[in-house]
């Protein structure tokens, strides 16, 4: 994916969740904003397959 096929947008989260976020983001060597990209693309692609179910 390409940088212009990117928006950006901003996220607030509980301190909690952000110091878990930021020790996940550091066992995979990569950054926070990648990390976050992955869960969420993953979450969007199982909730489409649960509205869609192959028929």
């Amino acid at each position: 994916m390409s940088q212009s096929d990117r928006v950006q947008t901003s996220i607030y989260f509980p301190k909690d969740i952000h110091e878990a976020l930021v020790r996940w983001a550091q066992e995979e060597d990569r950054p926070i904003s990648n990390l976050v990209v992955r869960i969420v693309s993953k979450a969007v692609e199982e909730r489409e397959k649960q509205q869609n179910p192959p028929q």
